[in-house]
């Protein structure tokens, strides 16, 4: 059996789909990005 490498890649989060309960959480994530940083 052949060995597949894989590409990993770390998120601390991820918002799925793009309709209005997304982009709330991504608006509301990002804001609270900048006010810890």
């Amino acid at each position: 059996m052949e060995h597949i490498e894989r590409e990993s890649m770390e998120f601390d989060v991820v918002i799925v789909g793009a309709g209005p309960a997304g982009l709330s959480a991504a608006i509301k994530i990002r804001q609270l990005a900048i006010e810890n940083n």
